[in-house]
C-alpha cells in the first residue's frame, strides 16, 4: 500500500470483515483503527495523530507526517468523541458511514 492510499472503500473493507473484533483504541496514537489499519497494510507501525490531523510511520519524525484526508480525519475525530473503550469493526464500520454521508453533504452542499 502506497502511504497516499488512504482509501475509504478499502478501509471499511477491513472494518467489515472484522466486524465482530476489536480493531483499535481510541485516543492512543499507534493504536486506533485507521492506524491499526495503515500497520496492517504496510506492514510497518503508523501513528494517526487526530489534534494534528495527520499519519505517519512510527520512526519518522511527526514534522514529516502527512494530512489524512478529510473523512479519515472526521472519522478520527468523532470515534475520540464517542467512544472511550476498545472498537469492533461493526463500531467502527457504522461510524465511518456516517462520516461518509457527512462527507459526501458537505461536497454536495447539505452540510
Amino acid at each position: 500500500m502506497h502511504m497516499l492510499d488512504l482509501g475509504l472503500e478499502t478501509f471499511a473493507t477491513w472494518l467489515a470483515i472484522r466486524e465482530h473484533e476489536v480493531v483499535g483504541l481510541p485516543h492512543l496514537c499507534f493504536q486506533s483503527p485507521l492506524a491499526r489499519w495503515l500497520s496492517e497494510m504496510t506492514g510497518h507501525l503508523f501513528g494517526v495523530d487526530v489534534d494534528e490531523g495527520t499519519f505517519g510511520w512510527a520512526l519518522a519524525d511527526s514534522c514529516t507526517w502527512r494530512l489524512l484526508p478529510r473523512w479519515a480525519h472526521l472519522f478520527s475525530r468523532w470515534l475520540e468523541a464517542r467512544h472511550v473503550e476498545a472498537v469492533t469493526g461493526r463500531d467502527a464500520f457504522d461510524l465511518l458511514a456516517a462520516v461518509e454521508l457527512a462527507v459526501v453533504g458537505s461536497v454536495s452542499g447539505g452540510v
